[in-house]
């Protein structure tokens, strides 16, 4: 809802749309007292309706929506606009010069409430519409069968200074090329002026499908049906033909009837020939001259009187609530009362009936009544940091009986300590775990996590918070001076050690992944050592070498480079870096992926 002005004597239509479990209540209100539908005035759930608006509707709105857990409001101002006609903020201009032979064009836009009603006039004479448009050659009525092409021409005559332009119109509407029949309106005209002329198109087609299929006086071996007459699409219907099927045969086919031949003007067939004790399903398909339509619905396979028998009970109840569904075509059936426990169990069996008798009850099924949220939260909630970029929560989990259904999984929030906990970013798990990894922090920043059980209502309460600090990022420079020697079948890679800065996590070791011929493998540095030597690849193909260092804040920028077995002694000049911690989207890692490439420096 937003704050409205209306004219006067218009209408007034605001709807208003609230979720909530279970479903709210909407009411409305004005200026703080009751609205309900009287007079020019319709309330219908979230959609008010106020017609022929007068000054005293003007004020503050309300849409109240309200379940058991509380209560919202929407609210907008409504003010009625009455004014007479003012010409001030868009006067009619004066002199407006025009051409001899031309054209001319004049505005008259006058603020007002209601919309006023125009005239004009020239001098002391009173302006009407008057036409310089003709038309010479109208359409004409044409009657043509289904898939066929018709040309509807059109000719007119208008003021050679004018341009002319041509519009068709199908029911007053853009044509439905899927539709084509009915009545086409050519409208010729000027910018001044126009006419418009109609043809009457009939497109003949087979017959629509006939309707009301029922079956009445069932004998041994035969039944009668009756139907009522479908469309016929502008061709007279010939006759009827009735297709059957029963589990014995594989598909429709046509039955044997009396009369054998079913005229066009017939509502009514005996089915003969049947077999005594069968299911048999009936459709009627009806004939023109231009060929066979749709059939219509089948007919019902259940009897007179079918229905259904629902017994129900609490698991481990011994007594039964039974009730009789009687539309045919009921697939569910709504049990309501407010003393249920969420996810309370019942045990359901259901049977068919018709005008014969009863069928036997289906097995037993298990059901549950509608899940809540969680009433409980997890308790103790640990958040520790991994690295700059990652932490571990873990939690103890929420009872059985405190998810009021079926646990689905946890959901972590966790947001910055100077962050509103409603800006907070979430992550979910999927399961039982109790524990999980968070990625994309900010380092050295203090986060607030909590924890909360959710099932398919909703989550539950929120855990306590917990507080964690993330490391100091690892520095953001690769190892520099990067030195390569080749020989014969291996290559020796040196690099100066990095030295962190104050803001950054100390430098624990180095990575080193070298990758040739698809594959890759990690290299396991000795303890101090800023060198590694690497065998190379038999043939000529390369080797692409990524260097980086690692700390508590986790892996610093790469340097990449690429050695063959032919190319000697080299030195990495340009600083191709990559640094790990440039994207801060958050993440949620469900499993750890353990990298044994660890070289310890002493520092």
């Amino acid at each position: 809802m937003s704050d409205s002005e209306v004219e006067i004597s218009s209408e007034l239509h605001w709807t208003c749309v609230a979720a909530g479990k279970p479903r709210p209540s909407i009411h409305w209100l004005r200026n703080g007292q009751p609205l309900s539908t009287q007079d020019r005035v319709e309330v219908n759930g979230g959609r008010l309706k106020i017609i022929n608006l007068a000054l005293e509707d003007s004020g503050m709105y309300q849409c109240v929506a309200e379940n058991k857990h509380g209560t919202i409001y929407s609210n907008a101002e409504l003010r009625v606009q009455v004014q007479a006609p003012d010409f001030r903020s868009n006067p009619v201009r004066r002199l407006v010069p025009a051409a001899r032979g031309g054209q001319v064009m004049l505005e008259c836009r006058p603020r007002a409430a209601p919309k006023p009603t125009l005239f004009w006039s020239r001098g002391t004479e009173l302006l009407t519409n008057s036409s310089r448009v003709t038309i010479t050659l109208a359409p004409s009525n044409a009657d043509i069968n289904q898939e066929e092409n018709v040309t509807l021409q059109c000719h007119a005559s208008h003021d050679p200074t004018m341009d002319l332009t041509f519009t068709w119109a199908h029911n007053g509407a853009l044509l439905d090329l899927e539709d084509p029949a009915g009545p086409y309106h050519r409208v010729e005209g000027t910018v001044v002026d126009s006419a418009s002329a109609s043809a009457k198109l009939v497109v003949r087609g087979p017959p629509g499908p006939p309707g009301g299929l029922v079956v009445k006086n069932v004998a041994e071996t035969s039944v009668e049906l009756r139907w009522s007459r479908g469309y016929d699409n502008h061709s007279p219907i010939g006759k009827y033909v009735i297709m059957g099927r029963s589990p014995l045969s594989s598909g429709w086919r046509t039955m044997r009837t009396d009369p054998s031949n079913i005229e066009g003007n017939a509502e009514l067939a005996r089915v003969v020939g049947l077999l005594p004790w069968m299911d048999y399903e009936f459709q009627v398909i009806a004939s023109n001259i231009l060929g066979s339509g749709e059939p219509s619905m089948s007919s019902h396979t259940n009897g007179d009187g079918f229905g259904y028998i629902l017994a129900f009970r609490k698991r481990n109840s011994p007594t039964w609530v039974v009730e009789r569904v009687s539309n045919v075509e009921s697939s569910r059936y709504v049990y309501s009362n407010q003393s249920l426990s969420p996810y309370c169990p019942f045990e359901v069996k259901i049977k068919a009936y018709n005008r014969k008798g009863e069928g036997p009850f289906s097995q037993i099924a298990l059901v549950h009544s509608a899940e809540e949220e969680p009433t409980v939260a997890p308790s103790r909630i640990n958040a520790t940091a991994l690295t700059a970029f990652e932490m571990q929560v873990s939690w103890d989990p929420v009872q059985h009986l405190s998810a009021n259904g079926i646990l689905r999984g946890y959901e972590i929030r966790y947001w910055r300590q100077h962050e509103r906990e409603a800006a907070a970013d979430r992550v979910r798990t999927a399961g039982l775990e109790t524990t999980a990894r968070v990625a994309g922090l900010r380092p050295s920043t203090r986060y607030h996590v909590t924890v909360l059980a959710y099932n398919s209502a909703g989550t539950g309460p929120a855990s306590p918070k917990s507080t964690v600090t993330t490391r100091r990022p690892p520095p953001n420079r690769p190892p520099g001076n990067v030195f390569w020697k080749t020989d014969g079948s291996w290559v020796t890679v040196r690099w100066d050690h990095v030295k962190a800065l104050d803001n950054e996590s100390a430098v624990l070791g180095y990575k080193v992944l070298y990758k040739h011929e698809g594959q890759s493998a990690l290299k396991v540095l000795d303890k101090g050592k800023t060198s590694v030597t690497l065998p190379l690849p038999k043939d000529n193909s390369y080797v692409v070498l990524e260097i980086r260092s690692w700390g508590e804040g986790g892996d610093g920028a790469a340097h990449e480079t690429i050695v063959s077995r032919d190319s000697g002694t080299g030195m990495m000049v340009q600083n191709q870096a990559r640094s790990p911690w440039s994207n801060h989207a958050p993440l949620l890692l469900t499993a750890t992926l353990s990298l044994t490439l660890i070289g310890l420096l002493d520092l």
